[in-house]
């Protein structure tokens, strides 16, 4: 056991003088030819300077583009003709900054529990109503584990099923509407000028976004808020929009 370890002792003393001489020998070459990490200068021949200048010249003559020209003189550019697909973003850019710009309202946020296999599993439901108050109105209603994302949710989903309504001249409704939606019985009549809107609940909030500004509501069933805007809803889509137009109501 001794002898084997005097042995890779030895091994390694050599190892360190044949690696200490190796070392001595690179920094004596270089010593000789400049400091190390000395930058070298490039030599450049005849042959390869004239051929740059050959490459250097015929770029020059190459027509740049306006830009450049313009760019460069401080001149104006010269607008070119917009293609099929610019003409097709312009569009959508035009369109999209005519969309309706809708006003949220949070109707009701509650605790729900999904009773799955291995226990119960909490979250929340969001009801949200959206308007732009000139005739566009929706409701949508989504759960999700955390509020901010449940109310994100149902208000995408009541943009995306936004209906239309008819607003008379006087800013009322056209007729009496009474609707029924489970347990919700809703009863909505038109009103004078001046009137504004009496009623309260959820019925009061989609009529406001909707854009009525004289209106009566009574809530005549249940409280829940739910129930109550989905029959309003419903009887918004019950409107006949051709009728009221030949009858110069709006």
């Amino acid at each position: 056991m001794a002898a084997s370890r005097k042995m890779a002792l030895a091994i390694s003393f050599v190892a360190n003088v044949v690696l200490a001489a190796v070392m001595i020998g690179l920094l004596l070459t270089s010593s000789t030819h400049g400091i190390v990490g000395a930058p070298v200068s490039i030599s450049r021949s005849p042959v390869t300077s004239a051929r740059i200048g050959a490459r250097l010249d015929r770029f020059s003559t190459i027509n740049r583009p306006e830009m450049c020209v313009w760019a460069e003189d401080g001149s104006a550019p010269v607008e070119s003709e917009p293609q099929s697909g610019q003409q097709r973003r312009g569009r959508r850019e035009r369109d999209g900054g005519r969309q309706p710009k809708f006003e949220e309202r949070v109707l009701q946020v509650r605790r729900i529990t999904k009773v799955v296999k291995g226990g119960k599993n909490m979250g929340f439901r969001a009801l949200v109503a959206v308007g732009d108050k000139n005739g566009r109105v929706g409701l949508g209603c989504a759960s999700a584990k955390e509020v901010m994302t449940a109310v994100e949710k149902a208000s995408m989903e009541a943009k995306k099923t936004a209906i239309t309504v008819p607003i008379t001249k006087g800013s009322t409704l056209p007729h009496r509407l009474d609707i029924q939606w489970g347990a919700a019985e809703v009863m909505m009549k038109p009103a004078s000028v001046g009137t504004g809107l009496v009623a309260g609940g959820a019925v009061r909030t989609i009529l406001e976004l909707a854009g009525y500004q004289n209106a009566r509501g009574k809530q005549l069933g249940t409280d829940n808020a739910l129930n109550n805007a989905k029959a309003v809803l419903e009887a918004f889509k019950s409107f006949d929009i051709e009728k009221i137009k030949a009858a110069n109501m709006i």
